[in-house]
């Protein structure tokens, strides 16, 4: 996108018409959308973009709020480090200081919830809670993709960002018992024998 100069029009210029062909800007070069790091960062848009969803069904819990929100920022970041491989990129490479911050979050919501015995099925008291575990699976596949990319000869992935998207679908995952009254509503699975 660019921002138009041509006299008082300072709309953003959406259609280049530049990826047409099925390639994208990628650092410095152009590469097929279908590149695996192309699917790794549009994967990780996806997670941010279901977090938004899930942002907006929390927004009158502002502590959840503020901690999507830095998610949120989070996931750009790691998208930038992605999308910039090698030197051309060292200035947006992802740190580490999110993942502790993240753990402590998870510390903090997990500490107020029983244990649970069995898995749950990813649903929700109130739609915040559903929203919570699809953001928890699509922040998985997006984890999936970066672990496949770091997997290819020759391609750089920064190991804090695997990391990262590890704990931020176990957050996501202690975010929906909390949308769930703590456990008190999850839904539990129980084995064929047992239904």
């Amino acid at each position: 996108m660019t921002t138009r100069d041509a006299g008082s029009d300072k709309r953003t210029r959406v259609v280049t018409r530049l990826g047409d062909a099925g390639q994208t800007q990628v650092g410095k070069g152009r590469m097929l959308k279908c590149a695996p790091r192309v699917e790794a960062y549009g994967a990780v848009d996806e997670a941010n973009s279901v977090i938004g969803v899930l942002r907006t069904a929390v927004q009158k819990d502002e502590r959840l709020g503020g901690w999507l929100r830095l998610v949120q920022i989070d996931l750009f970041d790691i998208g930038a480090d992605l999308s910039m491989p090698g030197d051309a990129g060292a200035l947006l490479r992802f740190r580490p200081e999110p993942v502790a911050r993240i753990e402590a979050q998870l510390d903090e919501l997990n500490a107020a919830q029983p244990r649970i015995a069995n898995f749950l099925l990813p649903t929700g008291a109130d739609m915040a809670g559903a929203y919570a575990h699809l953001a928890r699976a699509v922040t998985r596949r997006a984890e999936r993709r970066v672990v496949a990319l770091a997997q290819i000869a020759g391609e750089e992935v920064n190991p804090e960002i695997p990391r990262y998207l590890n704990r931020l679908s176990d957050f996501l995952f202690i975010m929906a018992r909390h949308l769930n009254d703590d456990g008190a509503k999850d839904d539990v699975w129980a084995p064929r024998g047992q239904r």
